[in-house]
Order: C-alpha cells, then structure tokens, then sequence
C-alpha cells in the first residue's frame, strides 16, 4: 500500500473507531438515565371515558380494562373504583364503578391503576391521620401517621415512580390490626429532598431514610416494627436489613413485587423492550462511573439480608416489571424464614387488586402466626 493510501486508510479507520466510541457512550448515557434519572408521574391517558353511569362505566378497551379485580380509575381531577366487568365488546369495556372525588365525565381520558396517586388514607380508607415530618440524612422527608394502638409500628416502603399512596392497599389490612402505620417518602420524592447527584441510587442510599423513619417511630412510641416494601421498595427495605444496626428491631417483613436483583430486573425489562442487551450491559456500566452504582450489593437473591425477621412475600408470576424467579430463588435461600405466594393474576404490586380476600387472609393469618397485632377487626 503506498503511504498516501495508508494514510487514507489510517484516518477512516480512527474517524470509524472514534464515531463507535461516541455512539457507544451515547447509548451507555442514554440508558444509564433511565436507570438513574427518577421519573415523572405517569400520564392520565391510558383509557377513554366513553360512557358515565352512577354504578358504571364504559371504557375503552385494552389489557387493563378487561383486568379482573378491582381497580382505581384516575382522572385529572378525581378518583373512584371500578370493579367487575359487566358486559365487553370489540372497543369497549363496561364495568361497575364508584366515584370517590371529583366528577367524571364523558369524552374525557383517564388512567386505571393498582391505586390513586391522589389518595390518601381518610379518602381512600377512612382512616385519620396526620402529615408528620421525618428528619433524614438529606433534610425533611414528609410520611403520613395513621395512629394505632400497638406499639409494633408499621414502615411502609414505596416503590420508584410511586407515591406513598401505594401502601394504601396494605394498609388497609394492616391497619385493622391496631398496628400505627407510617406511610413514608425519601429522596428524589416530591416533597423531599433530592439526592446530591440528582439521581436515584436504586436503594443503596435510599434505605438512610428509611432509617431515619425507624428512628421516628422508635422515639414516638413504638416497640418494635414490621416493614412493608413494595417493587423498589423491597430493595430499599432489603438494604436497610443489611445496612441498619436499627435492623434488629425488625420483626416482620413483608413484600410485594420487591426488585431483589436489579440486573435481573433490567434484564427482564430490556427483554420486554426489545432493548439489546448490550445496550443494557453498557447503561449499568455508564451507571456505575455516574452514580457509584454497586450491582453486586443490589443483588439481594446472591446477598440476602441477615437477621431473623420471617418475610412474608408476593409476587405475581405474570409480572412484567420486577422476575418471580428471583422472589422464588430468595426464598429457596432463606428458606422457613420466607412465605412466598405467588399469583397467576395480575401483573406488578397487584395482589390486593386482583385477590383482596385471599391477600388479606394470608396477610392476617401470618400476622397471627408471628404475633404481630391482635386479631383484625
């Protein structure tokens, strides 16, 4: 090759080479965001009012609107529920319905859902509560205090994306119990503090706030505590248990749905996606350089937490979002010390929605079991 062509070809071959380092950096960040980057609240567009009734209503059809169980219906400014189906055709799907707040009219759009958003204990459950501020690591973090007579306390977890209103569902059997319940947030949530990097940690430091939450609940009275984790929630919950030398002070634990692996979960979700693999491979690893992301510390199925806490867990085999596999491998781990039901209903964090009697039976009959509560009323 004579010089003036090898330098034709060196200069393609480093401009090539340095195009793929860029696009792949380009991917790594672009995938990287959506692991780190806390999301906006999800749209109110996912189905049309096409019809209102006092006991029902019509909505378009699609997977959710034809879902068994019962289910909140969320509109720009209102709430209710709808339950069974009623009759179905090729566009539409025709359920029975009560409103909560707000009018719905139709026309409009709105979005079904495992809960409202806009709930809260009283609108939802009937329950008083209180808006009680909880000190963390990063500053105020506000919880809901629903009182109860027990001193174990209740610390429900929610997961990333959702609101506190998520451990509404839970604690609408748990409350039952006389267990106080304290219904938290944590860092990048509206109303708390956001993390100093802008991002989410995927619980490797959310858990700090779940800790700050035991201590408040430890110097207001309780005794000991039971901690609900839901998705994210789970891991966060996990995290603490290893973490926290508040741990031992845990004597239940229950989760739903919980992200004990993250890689399996951003496996499974790349898989739904048609995401490449590699392009996910890359992401965690952009991740790590930006955020300090530790894979292996947030794979609690290889690492679960220690103590003796029993757990009891639910998990959908249909979910879509966090594997059963890893909720049945942890539990082969730990072993006696986890109950784990799984469902062929719904899809994630949709137990109560989709077998509330069966999900409060067992709730209630593990309470008994480990002697957390008095009977439900």
């Amino acid at each position: 090759m004579r010089p003036r062509a090898r330098r034709v070809a060196l200069t393609v071959g480093t401009a090539v080479l340095l195009l793929a380092v860029a696009g792949a950096a380009a991917v790594g960040v672009h995938y990287s965001n959506s692991i780190l980057k806390p999301g906006g609240p999800p749209t109110l567009r996912e189905q049309r009012v096409l019809e209102v009734a006092p006991d029902r209503v019509r909505l378009s059809r699609d997977a959710e609107s034809l879902e068994a169980g019962t289910w909140a219906l969320e509109w720009e400014d209102g709430f209710g529920w709808v339950g069974p189906v009623l009759e179905s055709d090729s566009a539409s799907v025709l359920r029975s319905f009560r409103g909560v707040r707000g009018r719905l009219a139709a026309g409009g759009w709105a979005s079904l859902r495992g809960v409202p958003r806009a709930a809260d204990p009283l609108s939802m459950l009937g329950l008083r509560y209180e808006t009680v501020t909880v000190e963390g690591p990063l500053g105020s973090c506000p919880a809901w205090l629903v009182p109860g007579e027990d001193s174990t306390w209740v610390i429900y977890v929610h997961g990333r994306g959702a609101t506190r209103a998520e451990a509404l569902r839970s604690l609408s059997v748990l409350a039952t119990r006389g267990l106080p319940g304290l219904l938290v947030t944590y860092r990048n949530d509206q109303g708390a503090p956001r993390s100093r990097d802008g991002f989410d940690h995927l619980g490797l430091s959310e858990w700090e706030d779940v800790e700050a939450a035991v201590r408040y609940a430890l110097a207001h009275g309780a005794r000991d505590l039971v901690l609900v984790g839901c998705s994210m929630g789970g891991q966060v919950v996990g995290q603490f248990l290893e973490r926290s030398a508040l741990a031992p002070r845990v004597r239940g634990v229950v989760l739903e749905s919980p992200l004990l692996d993250w890689d399996a979960t951003l496996a499974l979700r790349a898989r739904i996606l048609g995401v490449p693999a590699a392009a996910t491979w890359l992401g965690e690893r952009v991740a790590t350089l930006r955020a300090g992301i530790d894979w292996d510390r947030l794979d609690l199925v290889a690492h679960p937490p220690g103590g003796a806490a029993p757990i009891l867990l639910f998990h959908s085999r249909r979910d879509t979002w966090a594997p059963v596999s890893s909720s049945e491998a942890f539990a082969r781990r730990l072993g006696a010390r986890v109950t784990l039901v799984t469902l062929d209903t719904g899809n994630h964090v949709n137990a109560w929605n989709t077998e509330p009697e069966r999900y409060a039976r067992v709730v209630h009959a593990w309470c008994t079991a480990h002697g957390i509560g008095r009977a439900a009323r």
